[in-house]
Protein backbone atom coordinates (compact mmCIF):
# COMPACT_ATOMS: atom_id res chain seq x y z
CA UNK A 1 0.00 0.00 0.00
CA UNK A 2 3.12 2.31 1.13
CA UNK A 3 4.63 1.78 -2.50
CA UNK A 4 1.29 2.60 -4.45
CA UNK A 5 1.00 6.09 -2.44
CA UNK A 6 4.56 6.55 -3.43
CA UNK A 7 3.96 6.10 -7.21
CA UNK A 8 0.72 8.43 -7.00
CA UNK A 9 2.55 11.10 -5.51
CA UNK A 10 5.92 10.81 -7.95
CA UNK A 11 2.92 10.93 -11.05
CA UNK A 12 1.19 13.88 -8.81
CA UNK A 13 4.57 15.72 -8.98
CA UNK A 14 5.70 14.83 -12.42
CA UNK A 15 2.16 15.85 -13.86
CA UNK A 16 2.60 19.62 -11.84
CA UNK A 17 6.59 20.01 -13.33
CA UNK A 18 5.18 19.07 -16.63
CA UNK A 19 2.14 22.04 -16.74
CA UNK A 20 4.52 24.44 -15.31
CA UNK A 21 7.42 24.01 -17.03
CA UNK A 22 5.49 23.88 -19.92
CA UNK A 23 3.77 26.81 -19.15
CA UNK A 24 6.85 28.91 -18.87
CA UNK A 25 8.34 27.04 -22.25
CA UNK A 26 4.76 28.26 -23.92
CA UNK A 27 5.25 31.85 -22.61
CA UNK A 28 9.46 32.18 -23.96
CA UNK A 29 7.72 30.62 -27.78
CA UNK A 30 5.39 33.49 -27.42
CA UNK A 31 8.07 36.13 -26.41
CA UNK A 32 10.29 34.77 -28.88
CA UNK A 33 7.84 34.11 -31.17
CA UNK A 34 9.28 36.19 -34.02
CA UNK A 35 12.79 34.77 -33.31
CA UNK A 36 14.98 31.72 -33.99
CA UNK A 37 14.49 30.61 -30.15
CA UNK A 38 11.28 29.84 -31.24
CA UNK A 39 12.95 27.10 -32.77
CA UNK A 40 14.85 26.09 -29.25
CA UNK A 41 11.90 26.45 -26.77
CA UNK A 42 9.14 24.46 -29.22
CA UNK A 43 11.46 21.79 -29.23
CA UNK A 44 12.08 21.60 -25.60
CA UNK A 45 8.35 21.67 -25.06
CA UNK A 46 8.05 18.47 -27.32
CA UNK A 47 11.14 16.94 -25.45
CA UNK A 48 9.52 17.62 -21.91
CA UNK A 49 6.11 15.82 -23.44
CA UNK A 50 7.91 12.53 -24.26
CA UNK A 51 9.95 12.55 -21.19
CA UNK A 52 7.29 13.06 -19.17
CA UNK A 53 4.84 10.15 -20.98
CA UNK A 54 7.96 7.98 -20.68
CA UNK A 55 8.26 8.21 -17.01
CA UNK A 56 4.45 8.06 -16.48
CA UNK A 57 4.66 4.71 -18.35
CA UNK A 58 7.62 3.17 -16.53
CA UNK A 59 6.12 4.29 -12.92
CA UNK A 60 2.43 2.75 -13.99
CA UNK A 61 3.21 0.15 -16.33
CA UNK A 62 0.98 0.79 -19.11
CA UNK A 63 1.05 3.35 -22.14
CA UNK A 64 -3.26 4.11 -21.67
CA UNK A 65 -2.65 5.80 -19.16
CA UNK A 66 0.39 7.63 -19.78
CA UNK A 67 -1.27 8.66 -22.87
CA UNK A 68 -4.61 9.76 -20.93
CA UNK A 69 -2.49 11.30 -18.30
CA UNK A 70 -0.89 13.26 -20.89
CA UNK A 71 -3.33 14.38 -22.53
CA UNK A 72 -5.04 15.68 -19.34
CA UNK A 73 -1.99 17.78 -18.66
CA UNK A 74 -1.41 19.15 -22.25
CA UNK A 75 -5.81 20.38 -22.03
CA UNK A 76 -4.89 21.73 -17.98
CA UNK A 77 -1.49 23.83 -19.86
CA UNK A 78 -4.33 25.15 -22.82
CA UNK A 79 -6.57 25.69 -20.07
CA UNK A 80 -3.73 28.06 -18.02
CA UNK A 81 -2.69 29.48 -21.42
CA UNK A 82 -6.18 30.80 -22.09
CA UNK A 83 -7.54 31.90 -18.85
CA UNK A 84 -4.24 33.12 -17.39
CA UNK A 85 -2.71 34.08 -20.51
CA UNK A 86 1.10 34.59 -22.13
CA UNK A 87 3.39 37.41 -20.20
CA UNK A 88 3.55 40.13 -22.12
CA UNK A 89 6.57 41.51 -22.95
CA UNK A 90 10.03 41.86 -25.10
CA UNK A 91 13.40 40.69 -24.63
CA UNK A 92 15.68 43.27 -23.61
CA UNK A 93 19.62 43.31 -24.08
CA UNK A 94 21.88 42.93 -21.30
CA UNK A 95 23.95 46.41 -21.10
CA UNK A 96 27.74 46.32 -19.71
Amino acid sequence: MKRKITKILDVAIHSINLILINYALSNMMALFRSSLLYILFFTSEMWVFVQYRKSIETLSNSKTLANLLLVICAAIEIGLLYFFGIVSGKPIPFKL
